[in-house]
């Protein structure tokens, strides 16, 4: 693991010493039943119809990845696009000049490393922020996929225009502004990422908001006091919380 990999835990917990497992640490064990995926409607292959799994002259396969698991690295030569099926993955970007960032969070239904398929070199380093499940589609087969399907290349550019309008939100609604206000918009974010379990969400770190907000984390943490004694969050386990989205308007 490179020297550049291990500055990324800068921007999560810390991890005691351990390095992080990447991608190649992975059993990549279980082959992928995308015909039958619960989240196909949501994902690349939302796009494919019944001839076209028949065209899948490599095993598609997945892994469940723990937190902190690093999928793949900034100008790492590129040989798949990954689908996540559960989880939440984080895009770090690193700068000689300004360090690590957190640009992105990712998940369910969302495709990853979709720069792979036009340009042959990763644009980020994809970390899991929690236990992860994802598949893995070589490049090889997702091109021989866009030659037989239109509708592929037409999904795989509408997942790039929502991951471009969602890091415009992120600059234009994260990165301006009164830190309690840019907070209160970034709690709404993880929110919607979280919709499937209801009005409970799952904090990042205190590190990592503090990363996305470009703020100290003391700061951050006083701002999130302040919403938790408005009643905005309750705390229901461990960096989970209850969220009462009319509360913080």
């Amino acid at each position: 693991m490179s020297d550049q990999t291990m500055d990324l835990h800068k921007t999560g917990e810390p991890l005691n010493g351990v390095a992080s497992p990447d991608c190649g640490d992975l059993r990549w064990d279980i082959l992928a039943d995308c015909r039958h995926c619960a989240v196909r409607r949501q994902a690349l292959f939302s796009a494919l119809r019944g001839p076209d799994f028949e065209h899948i002259f490599l095993p598609i396969r997945s892994a469940v990845c723990p937190k902190n698991t690093i999928l793949y690295e900034q100008d790492q030569p590129a040989d798949a696009v990954y689908s996540i099926r559960r989880g939440m993955l984080k895009l770090i970007k690193h700068s000689s000049t300004e360090g690590d960032r957190i640009v992105r969070l990712l998940g369910c239904g969302t495709a990853t490393g979709l720069e792979a398929v036009t340009h042959g070199l990763y644009w980020h380093t994809a970390v899991a922020l929690r236990e992860l499940e994802v598949c893995r589609i070589p490049l090889g087969v997702f091109d021989e996929l866009q030659a037989r399907n239109i509708q592929l290349s037409d999904r795989m550019v509408g997942q790039w225009e929502h991951q471009v309008i969602e890091a415009d939100r992120w600059l234009a609604e994260l990165g301006a502004g009164a830190l309690h206000e840019r907070v209160r918009r970034l709690v709404r974010v993880l929110a919607e990422m979280d919709a499937a379990e209801g009005n409970r969400l799952e904090l990042p770190p205190m590190a990592d908001l503090a990363n996305i907000l470009g703020a100290s984390r003391e700061s951050v943490s006083r701002a999130l006091a302040e919403l938790k004694r408005g009643k905005a969050l309750r705390r229901v386990a461990p960096r989970t919380y209850e969220c009462d989205l009319d509360a913080m308007s």
